[in-house]
């Protein structure tokens, strides 16, 4: 039941302090000021929240500092913008090394203004870095604004989590206020979405995962997975997880799951339904393991739903990382041990539990074949495309992708390269890499190179034209192994540049965007020892990979496409729709 309130009219600041009474925080320190007027507005519209009245900040701080060491919860801290924020930095730094969870908030001056000789500003921002955990900021841009709503929400969560998870200490959060200060108005007071932290050593208690195995068993559950490299137990265990019925698996070729039932064609079945019909197949729970996402649709997809759907996070992360604006669980646990956990919880609720309620019950435990035969569906669309297509990049990849040996190691650049093997992914290879953690055109070759040291098999880079010559000294490189093989994509520049909706129709594309390399590739090969090879047709592509892969030495193949057209066919291929 909500209550009506007199409250802040800046929103951010309401979603601040409602994450902070919901936390558990009980106790809120509050100095006088006028920038940080809407803070104290706010505090004092919750009645949860103790409010405590101290006109010396440093005295303030050190008595939050007693409060915290007493009580050992949480404390917070609010002071108005210039050396009031300093005045904090001995309690501080004392609760920094006392492991004691303070949580500073300073109000400060919107950035423009900052080094501007406006009266009481100073650089706020990371001002008492070296005694906190974390510093973080909100910008004073749109107040309704609901990117910024849920970035509030974001770093209030992640600010307490931190401030009270593994060592305690304190963190600052500095927040850039611009006028009006003191406008109120009136609100409903709704419980916050809050983000609940599980740590562990690396096992979760077996109390936790029971209750969270039941609500696995009655839900509707997708299993994401992002870049991750090759686990064999976390392998088998997301095997054994995604044959529930409830739970349907989206997982990337990066992830280096080999899951069935087409797991991996995460871009080729979004695109082939209307939102409507996606949205009649979205989850109630969505379980991500794994590092960043290639899929965009994926993550349009989820951040849809972001309002029905929780958010588990799986894994071991720096920070609270809310892609989809929906997390509600950081789970701390080893990911093949916690997902092994969860569904045998989930297997035992499901045996206790035959009869369900009623048909809607029955609808939602096939989820994972409601989604099996869409990815069936859209699967037998796509293929048909891409068996008729002309010759393009779409082509070149799918005969690579048809004919790269099952043990190699493939590494991937990034722009369209990595994009192709995604929805080409019907034969996954022995293990898949690409650069995703910043996603950056710069060293992929190198790391190629770095990677065929360590690996007995075959690796194959492929990669394309402008990754190639922005990463041309990996040529020169020291011993590079004769397992190497590099496959370059000549599409005559940045073929994704072609095909985003930001810069596909600009006039200044192909000069300022695609920007053509001049890579005379086969000099290079024969200057730096390796064998040489071009194609640019389906039979020359054929002809010449065999070719490749039979070759005892080290060889780069040029695989020549028409960058325009073939920007086209993706185009057309992420269009096709099932009915």
């Amino acid at each position: 039941m909500t209550k009506m309130i007199l409250d802040t009219d800046k929103n951010f600041c309401a979603v601040l302090l409602d994450v902070l009474e919901k936390s558990g925080v009980k106790d809120v320190v509050c100095c006088p000021g006028s920038r940080n007027a809407p803070l104290l507005i706010a505090a004092a519209a919750r009645e949860g929240l103790r409010k405590h009245n101290v006109v010396d900040e440093r005295s303030a701080g050190f008595m939050a500092l007693g409060m915290a060491a007493v009580s050992r919860l949480p404390v917070a801290l609010i002071c108005t913008s210039g050396t009031a924020l300093l005045n904090f930095a001995p309690a501080v730094a004392e609760a920094f090394y006392q492991c004691l969870p303070l949580i500073v908030i300073s109000a400060d001056r919107p950035e423009q203004w900052i080094d501007q000789d406006d009266s009481q500003t100073l650089r706020q921002f990371e001002a008492l870095s070296n005694f906190v955990k974390r510093s973080y900021e909100l910008p004073a841009w749109g107040n309704e604004d609901t990117e910024l709503l849920w970035y509030a929400n974001r770093v209030s969560n992640d600010a307490v989590i931190e401030a009270t998870s593994r060592r305690k200490g304190p963190v600052h959060i500095n927040i850039r206020l611009g006028e009006p200060l003191g406008k109120k108005i009136r609100r409903d007071h709704h419980a916050p979405r809050m983000i609940e932290m599980i740590a562990s050593d690396g096992i979760i208690n077996k109390e936790i995962v029971r209750d969270l195995g039941k609500k696995v068993a009655s839900s509707r559950v997708m299993f994401v997975a992002g870049f991750l490299s090759p686990d064999s137990r976390l392998h088998r265990a997301a095997g054994e997880f995604c044959s529930l019925p409830m739970v349907a698996a989206m997982t990337e070729t990066l992830s280096n799951l080999h899951l069935p039932e087409h797991a991996c064609s995460v871009d080729s079945v979004l695109t082939a339904y209307s939102a409507e019909e996606l949205d009649k197949m979205s989850p109630d729970i969505v379980i991500t393991v794994g590092g960043s996402l290639v899929s965009r649709k994926l993550k349009e997809y989820l951040r849809r739903n972001a309002g029905t759907c929780e958010h588990w996070a799986l894994g071991w992360s720096h920070t609270t990382s809310d892609c989809f604006m929906s997390l509600t669980k950081r789970i701390e646990a080893d990911p093949a041990r916690f997902i092994h956990q969860l569904g045998v919880a989930a297997k035992r609720w499901i045996a206790t539990k035959r009869e369900y309620e009623d048909d809607s019950r029955e609808r939602d435990v096939c989820f994972r074949e409601m989604w099996r035969k869409a990815k069936s569906e859209a699967y037998v669309v796509k293929r048909r495309f891409v068996t008729e297509v002309s010759w393009s990049e779409l082509k070149a990849f799918d005969v690579i992708n048809e004919m790269l040996p099952p043990d190699a190691n493939l590494f991937l650049s990034n722009g369209t390269t990595v994009r192709y093997a995604q929805i080409l992914s019907d034969r996954l290879p022995h293990a898949s890499y690409c650069n995703r953690g910043v996603s950056g055109i710069d060293g992929s070759c190198s790391a190629a190179i770095g990677g065929a040291k360590i690996y007995s098999g075959m690796t194959v880079m492929v990669t394309g034209d402008m990754s190639m010559a922005y990463d041309v000294n990996s040529l020169s490189l020291p011993e590079i192994p004769d397992r190497m093989k590099i496959i370059v994509i000549d599409n005559s520049g940045g073929g994704i540049f072609r095909f985003i909706q930001s810069t596909s129709s600009l006039a200044e594309r192909e000069r300022y965007f695609c920007c053509a390399p001049r890579l005379p590739l086969s000099h290079l090969a024969e200057g730096y020892g390796w064998g040489y090879s071009e194609a640019s047709d389906e039979a020359g592509l054929r002809r010449c990979l065999k070719n490749l892969f039979n070759s005892s030495g080290k060889e780069i193949l040029r695989v020549v496409c028409d960058g325009e057209h073939s920007a086209h066919v993706l185009k057309e291929y992420m269009e096709l729709k099932v009915k």
